[in-house]
């Protein structure tokens, strides 16, 4: 026996006795023995699934292991002595680690065999709704073992007496008569048997047990010996084989006994009571059998405990030189948060897998962030490529994103990591860095717990809390890149603490300029999260609460501000001058906000933050996502009741009165709209108070626990009381919570004596529990439109899905020279393919753009109109908008609506659609080709009057004059006369100013005969009123022939001010036509004035149109109206602006050239959108760039033949590089000469 230095009483790992008892030695093995042996049976018969001898082994397995199990939890009672003061609490201890058992094994087996949900899985198994065949052993002897433990007296007396040992076996046994599926519930099956859900049931097996409890009281006179630490033995002797043997001989009867009843059980077909009797007889043999085993068992347990020892002993030296190494403590710590991230991941992320879903998202994942990817797998080479062959104007402009934009480029350094990707493991990668992205949040928040010296297990609980937090799940699965503010938050927080306790300002500067380079919104949150921390920092703490340190650290703070933001300042010179040129900056937002938004939520909203609180599965909406574990709530109780760090409080009160008005989300939001992305800065304050006041959850004072239960009784009685809150997800977090709390009141309870280790890891354990099941109740989350897993791509499928658009076969369409010279081409291609001087310049979309689909030009290479970006140019919304397109948001255009004109502008030459849209063609467009698939047919439409790139106007008209008018007159409008602003009046007034009363315009307002609302929809004084389920209303018109028709709505949509989310379904039908749309007051609406739906061409006339809403809901109007725009006079007019016409157009990188002949003064209109950086030079002189048609470029050109050429740069490049490499020149200086400072001083010091 190997001699150690643990004294007999010590725990190994505070866990494992240090030796093991030999007292229970053969009947601890005989549990092992059956049960593995049950499970390698099962596992044979999986692997040899069509083999009859696995399948009769497995069966043999079973009959045989749940008698042999339960004989040897007999023995280990037989074994224990009664008289022991801790009797009871050692028979408990079996309770507990049987029942935690039961619950681990079958959590696995549902998860990971059967393939289970895992909140499904956690609450069937609590209320013993399910019990796995592989673990229903442990829950029979957890109640076994409670038996014992309460009823021992009893038991004793039935031991005593035999006539009534032999009733209550015989009483037991008769309830295996019981026919099969009698019972409904498990937790009576494992009393009785014959549930329905597969319990092993304990009376049957009664016999069995107290057969074991002789046996084991047969070795009374015969302890095995047990060698202390000074190898001393201090039980006796070794029992020998044959003494085994002698005390086993009563059961050789017994077991023929059994074995003989079975047989004549079988005989009589009664099936189950003869499976009992047989299985009991069968594991009687295998008894003797295992006893032989009985010295391999002791030298097998000897090794065990003895490696249990060596590695206690090495985690104690560990841990000593943990204590003294303080990179040695921070390793150790990681390396279990990788362990520990790992679990988490995998039970989190499960659900995933096991539908066969990705993280993409299919909404905004397929719509533009896997085409970015793509597209940013191309670009990025090719920048190297040209930088390296002396070309610096590298591509900064995208010609096949929507109409044009600027290329979107991340500087984030976890994107870059695609590029070590090839393009076809893109979906593969995609997953990978959102995980990772999760990883690296929660190692930034460990770094931010441990900075402050606090525990590991404080920064276990907290980083799991905050990485996993409600906000995490919902943004981070949608959006992977919201996951960064996360990953900085903490540590730049890091940083400013560094700044303020030691002047040290270099992590500072570092991270802001990384933040900038990651995204200037997330680092325009952070630094208001910041400045906050920094005031409260300064006025919290007595030694820095002085204006000097105010001063002086402030100044310190705006310097290392300000030589960071100059290392980043390439990402404010791309994304955040789109952002500048978008419609969600400005006055326009300031005004839609103050008119839409009231100065309170609605009045549920305090009741529906309490709520979601602990609940990923509700949020009262804007993006407020909180979903913390119940313990985070009960730590609030101690941030108000003990003395944390002084800061955290003020700290906690302001970012929840943020949560509480409007007008918080606004501000964090750059003043775009209102929403709560800002909340992970919210989950990052309580997971800190979290970690601060965990250790104080188990030494709670009477009136902690007080407030604490009135806050679970506050909770209960708001669900309780209100239908809203009654669903299944609430109550689980609800039920979460009590549990918690029960741990918590446990815990600090005075007669319970638990240790240190043991509370933590039950709290821990809980807390991990509550993560895993608040995630997985919204993963798992479902609604009538289906699971929210089911908004996620197949694995495999995002291809495929991105895919689905007949513009994919743009190459196999033939050369046709119908639509000009200038357009005539085989194909889009690449965008290099699409600018040959053969080809020109044309655009291709779709009838109809699917979320899916909005990006595809990214991965195929053609122009297109559609497009999704986050920073959709001002101009282009500025042009839906006054045309009243129903088909685009304030960050996505799907399409023009099937509108002729609209495309027609827009030079769009092929448009594709398959066989199962239900539009119309716009006028004058043609087949030329078909492409039959398995769903569906593609087909491909080629425009007969295609516009070229550039075409030009004789006249104009300023956009306040064409303001008087009508969606559809506006659209008339562009077809005759170029629409320039009002400033710009001045500078065309060489051509001729066009009255919009003066131009012959052709759109008529039909007259209404009757408008039929029905299925309880009310129209009156103005507000449509739907009621619950929907309705519809039909409108009935003399329609005119050959001509385009459109259903008009007018008016303020937006009235109700209530800072909520609404959303109303509502289908477009009319002759041949049927599509989908979404009224929408959210931080996307389109706030549009008028929404003109298009009921489709038609060369006969048509008389009748209808909404059908599906949901309930109330809208707002002006005006219903009915245009007709007749197609009579369109050839001539597009004609009209091709005459003179820009020809020989080349469109090349960042560049578009062309020749034009005019023969009086024009404006040439290009069909790019009005952006800054385009510079414009008419024969090689400098010219202004106008904005004309609300979006489109415009040049006023004097009579004579022009060369024309435009060039994109990103405005201010040049001088963003300057500032980076002036900015990192000065900071590589600063530290250069603080460091020689330093060597200096200490030199002179010496």
């Amino acid at each position: 026996m190997e001699n150690v230095n643990h004294p007999p009483e010590q725990k190994i790992f505070g866990i494992f006795p240090a030796f093991p008892e030999r007292d229970h030695l053969w009947y601890r093995e005989l549990v092992l023995l059956f049960y593995f042996g049950m499970l390698a049976a099962t596992v044979l018969n999986r692997l040899f699934s069509g083999s009859q001898a696995a399948f009769l082994l497995m069966k043999g397995a079973e009959f045989i292991y749940a008698p042999g199990m339960i004989f040897a939890a007999g023995c280990l009672m037989g074994a224990e002595n009664p008289a022991r003061e801790d009797f009871r609490k050692r028979t408990l201890r079996k309770a507990l680690y049987a029942i935690l058992l039961f619950y681990g094994i079958g959590f696995l087996n549902e998860i990971i065999i059967n393939h289970r949900a895992v909140f499904a899985t956690v609450k069937d198994l609590l209320a013993v709704l399910r019990i796995p065949d592989t673990a229903a052993i442990f829950l029979t002897l957890c109640v076994l073992f409670l038996l014992c433990a309460f009823c021992w007296p009893w038991i004793e007396k039935c031991l005593k007496a035999p006539l009534l040992l032999a009733a209550v076996c015989l009483a037991g046994f008769l309830f295996s008569f019981l026919p099969e599926g009698l019972l409904g519930y498990g937790i009576i099956g494992v009393f009785t048997g014959s549930d329905r859900l597969g319990a092993v049931p304990l009376f049957p097996y009664l016999f069995v047990f107290f057969a074991g409890i002789l046996t084991a009281r047969n070795f009374s006179d015969m302890r095995i010996p047990e060698t202390d630490a000074a190898g001393i033995n201090r039980n006796g002797r070794h029992a020998s084989l044959p003494e085994i043997f002698a005390v086993c001989k009563p059961l050789i009867p017994v077991t023929a006994i059994a074995l003989a009843a079975g047989a004549v059980l079988a005989v009589l077909h009664l099936k189950h009571p003869a499976a009992l009797l047989l299985g009991s007889g069968c594991a009687c043999i295998c008894l003797f059998i295992s006893a032989v085993l009985l010295p391999v068992y002791r030298i097998l347990e000897d090794f065990f405990f003895g490696l249990l020892r060596r590695a206690d002993r090495f985690r104690l030296s560990v841990g000593r030189r943990r204590e003294s190494s303080r990179p040695l403590d921070i390793f150790l710590y990681y390396v279990g948060y990788c362990v520990l991230f790992l679990i988490m991941a995998y039970l989190i992320f499960v659900p995933y897998s096991e539908a066969g879903r990705t993280l993409i998202w299919s909404v905004d994942g397929l719509g533009q962030y896997v085409p970015k990817v793509h597209r940013f797998l191309s670009y990025i080479p090719s920048i190297f490529q040209d930088i390296l062959q002396g070309n610096f104007d590298f591509q900064q402009y995208d010609f096949t994103s929507g109409l044009g934009a600027t290329v979107a480029i991340s500087y984030d350094p976890i994107y870059w990591l695609y590029l070590l990707f090839h393009p076809s493991q893109v979906e593969t990668a995609y997953s990978l860095l959102i995980v990772l992205r999760y990883f690296l949040a929660g190692a930034s928040m460990s770094a931010l717990v441990l900075y402050f010296k606090r525990s590991h297990y404080a920064a276990y609980t907290a980083s799991m809390v905050y990485a996993f937090s409600g906000y995490a799940i919902y943004a981070g699965t949608r959006h992977g890149q919201f996951l960064t503010p996360l990953i900085l938050l903490p540590i730049l927080v890091i940083a400013m603490e560094q700044l303020i306790s030691k002047k040290k300002w270099y992590l500072l500067t570092v991270f802001t300029a990384l933040s900038l380079l990651c995204s200037y919104y997330f680092l325009y949150m952070n630094t208001i999260a910041l400045g906050i921390y920094f005031v409260t920092r300064i006025l919290c703490t007595k030694e820095y609460r002085n204006f000097r340190t105010f001063f002086t650290r402030g100044l310190i703070i705006v310097g290392s501000y300000v030589l960071g933001a100059a290392m980043g300042i390439i990402s404010i010179f791309t994304s955040f001058g789109s952002y500048m040129g978008s419609s969600r900056t400005g006055g326009s937002a300031l005004s839609d906000f103050l008119s839409t938004t009231p100065l309170f939520y609605r009045k549920e909203w305090i009741s529906d933050f309490f709520i979601s609180f602990i609940s990923d599965s509700f949020t009262p909406g804007m993006w407020l996502k909180l979903g913390f574990a119940p313990l985070a709530l009960l730590a609030l109780v101690l941030l108000f009741t003990r003395k944390n760090k002084k800061e955290l409080k003020p700290i906690f009160i302001i970012f929840t009165f943020f949560c509480l008005f409007p007008i918080f989300g606004y501000i964090f939001s750059g003043f775009s709209s209102v929403t709560n992305r800002w909340c992970y800065i919210y989950a990052a304050i309580i997971a800190f108070i979290l970690a601060e006041n965990l250790e104080h959850l188990t030494r709670l004072t009477a009136k902690e626990i007080k407030i604490m239960l009135g806050i679970v009784c506050l909770y209960a009685g708001i669900i309780f009381f209100s239908t809203k809150y009654r669903t299944d997800k609430v109550f689980g977090v609800f039920g979460l919570l009590a549990l918690t709390t029960a741990l918590i009141l446990a815990i600090n309870h005075d007669r319970l004596t638990i240790p240190k280790r043991t509370a933590r890891s039950t709290v821990f354990a809980v807390t991990m529990l509550a993560v895993v099941l608040n995630a997985n109740m919204f993963i798992t989350s479902a609604s009538e439109d289906g699971t929210h897993l089911d908004t996620y791509v197949e694995s495999g499928k995002s291809m495929t899905d991105m895919s689905m658009t007949a513009l994919k076969y743009l190459d196999q369409v033939e050369t046709s020279g119908d639509a000009g010279d200038d357009s005539a081409g085989t194909k889009t291609g690449t965008e290099n393919d699409t600018s040959g001087a053969d080809d020109g310049f044309y655009r291709s979309t779709n009838l109809k753009t699917y979320g899916d689909t909005r990006s595809s030009s990214l991965i195929y290479g053609y122009n297109d109109i559609s497009t999704f970006t986050s920073t959709l140019n001002g101009g282009i919304v500025d042009y839906n908008r006054a045309m009243g397109n129903c088909d685009w948001n304030i960050v996505s255009i799907y399409s023009y609506n099937a509108r002729t004109y609209m495309h027609e502008l827009a030079s769009v030459r092929y448009l594709g659609t398959s066989d199962d849209v239900k539009l119309p063609l716009p006028y004058g467009y043609k087949k030329v080709y078909d492409k039959e698939t398995k769903k569906r047919t593609y087909s491909i439409y080629e425009n007969q009057y295609t516009l070229p790139l550039g075409y030009t106007y004789d006249t104009v008209t300023s956009e306040s004059d064409a303001g008087n008018l009508s969606a559809a007159e506006k659209q008339e409008l562009t077809m005759l006369s170029a629409i320039v602003e009002d400033d710009a009046m001045a500078d065309n007034q060489n051509l001729t100013e066009a009255d919009s009363s003066s131009l012959p315009l052709t759109a008529r307002k039909l007259p209404i005969r009757k408008i039929k609302a029905s299925d309880g929809v009310t129209v009156k004084d103005g507000v449509i009123t739907i009621p619950e389920g929907g309705g519809t209303i039909r409108f009935t018109f003399d329609g005119e022939p050959n001509s385009e028709t459109y259903l008009s709505l007018k008016g303020d949509l937006y009235f109700p001010k209530d800072a909520a989310e609404h959303f109303l379904p509502t289908q477009v039908k009319a002759k041949d036509i049927s599509y989908q749309y979404r009224f929408r007051i959210d931080s996307y609406s389109t706030n549009q004035e008028e929404y003109l739906f298009n009921l489709g061409y038609h060369e006969d006339s048509i008389s009748q149109c209808t909404l059908k809403f599906k949901d309930e809901g109330t809208i707002h109007f002006d005006e219903f109206a009915i245009y007709s725009q007749s197609m009579d006079t369109y050839p001539q007019r597009a004609e009209a602006l091709r005459e003179h016409s820009l020809e020989n157009v080349k469109v090349d990188t960042n560049t578009v050239t062309g020749d034009i002949t005019v023969d009086t003064d024009q404006m040439l209109v290009i069909s790019l959108p009005y952006q800054s950086g385009w510079t414009a030079w008419v024969d090689g002189e400098k010219t202004d760039i106008q904005k004309v048609n609300y979006q489109y470029m415009g040049l006023n050109l004097t009579p004579g033949t022009h060369s024309i050429r435009l060039h994109y740069q990103l405005p201010g490049l040049h001088y963003a590089f300057l500032i980076t490499a002036g900015g990192a020149g000065v900071f590589v200086l600063i530290i250069l000469f603080n460091f020689f400072r330093k060597r200096r001083r200490r030199k002179m010091t010496e």
